[in-house]
């Protein structure tokens, strides 16, 4: 008996070392290279959007204005930040650069969100929401980068999410009754059902590779992330806990994402948070507040950090020999 309590006791004091040198080493690599991570916050009174290292430090607020500002999306090359906003009445897109300078807009009919860039960072698909006149049911709609050709791509649609080849488009419809994800060809030709479920399904966001799609739906009346492939197989819940995780973000290596946790106590406010893909909770980005920060999306030009790190190889086994311990 004092053998096992001896050996355990070693083992978890390893792993207390082994996770803090992890949590250093994700620190270090999170902060070295060039990821950034855009989101809105409503710290200010109103949604604006900020953006912060990977680590959740150097955060900086891009847009002022009483109006708000949400959806934000970053290109392709990491050097412009499309997002909507509704300083002109009705919500609009916007681009501007990484740095918040050259304001743009690029739509002025309707009432416009959820951009998305295509992975050529030629184009732009959002939605269209019914101005009851026209339209009854959101529908998604593409345009060149500089707000030119908008162009009408599917029926009863929103949260667009280009694939990485930029040959499809994840979105929800409710056609058959329920919001459900669905993928369409990007010539519009080819459209297949993803998710089967009784529970209404949002934000889908396409992995990098192309063969998943995480999204968030509502489970025992909690929203949460789920990854599933294309085919609608391999459906798993990333998010336990209690409370409603929104908004899923890959990194550019399909390694993590990043998301957003609100909790039935307001007070508590909405914080994002970042996990592995197989859903380990990792950290909670910034500090701790009752601000509402959410919507994040990871910049492509960083946060690839490498799962055959010796670091994380170790802390893998350590945890697994400790549960063994009994």
């Amino acid at each position: 008996m004092r053998g096992k309590l001896t050996t355990r006791f070693i083992v978890y004091a390893l792993l207390s070392v082994c996770l803090t040198g992890a949590e250093l080493w994700l620190r270090n690599a999170l902060a070295s290279n060039n990821g950034r991570i855009v989101f809105t916050s409503r710290r200010d009174g109103n949604s604006e959007i900020y953006v912060m290292d990977a680590d959740g430090g150097n955060q900086a607020r891009l847009t002022h204005h009483p109006a708000n500002d949400s959806d934000p999306d970053w290109s392709p090359d990491g050097t412009k930040i499309a997002f909507t906003s509704s300083r002109d009445g009705k919500r609009q897109i916007y681009v501007m650069n990484a740095d918040g300078s050259h304001l743009k807009k690029l739509t002025d009919t309707r009432d416009n969100t959820d951009p998305d860039w295509s992975p050529d960072g030629h184009t732009i698909a959002f939605t269209v929401h019914p101005d009851w006149m026209n339209d009854w049911a959101d529908h998604i709609a593409v345009m060149d980068a500089d707000g030119r050709n908008r162009v009408r791509h599917e029926d009863h649609g929103m949260h667009p999410s280009w694939s990485p080849d930029g040959r499809a488009i994840a979105f929800v419809s409710s056609r058959h009754g329920n919001n459900e994800i669905y993928v369409i060809s990007a010539d519009g030709q080819r459209l297949k059902r993803v998710t089967h479920d009784l529970a209404s399904q949002h934000r889908p966001a396409f992995s990098p590779g192309g063969g998943r799609i995480a999204y968030m739906a509502r489970h025992e009346g909690f929203l949460h992330i789920y990854v599933v492939d294309i085919d609608g197989t391999n459906l798993k819940k990333l998010t336990h806990n209690q409370g409603h995780h929104w908004d899923p973000a890959w990194s550019p290596d399909g390694g993590m994402i990043a998301y957003y946790t609100y909790t039935k106590d307001a007070r508590d406010g909405a914080k994002i948070h970042l996990m592995t893909a197989n859903g380990q909770h990792l950290r909670q980005l910034g500090d701790s507040h009752d601000w509402h920060d959410f919507q994040p999306d990871i910049s492509p030009l960083g946060l690839a950090v490498s799962r055959t790190s010796k670091t994380t190889t170790i802390w893998g086994r350590l945890k697994q020999r400790a549960s063994n311990v009994r």
